[in-house]
């Protein structure tokens, strides 16, 4: 079994896949989906925007919306700056 371990480790295809349940991959696996959700937010964001272009004129709701998406990213991409510091 630990050659089994050892053969995957080292082939680059499963480099970052996790072979055993609660190690550190798992957290890893964690904080990639919190980053792609939080770029998908800001992509929302874009998007958003780009309905009000050209002069940018929004509606509250809008407003909220947008807000919304930042307040998102940002929790998002704190919780991984938190699992970075410890």
């Amino acid at each position: 079994m630990a050659e089994r371990f050892r053969r995957r480790a080292a082939d680059p295809l499963h480099w970052g896949s996790n072979p055993h349940p609660g190690s550190i991959g798992d957290y890893m696996v964690i904080r990639s989906s919190d980053i792609k959700e939080a770029i998908g937010d800001l992509i929302k964001v874009i998007s958003a925007l780009r309905r009000t272009s050209p002069d940018h004129r929004m509606s509250e709701s809008q407003k909220e919306e947008i807000i919304k998406y930042l307040d998102s990213a940002r929790s998002r991409l704190e919780k991984v700056r938190e699992g970075m510091k410890s």
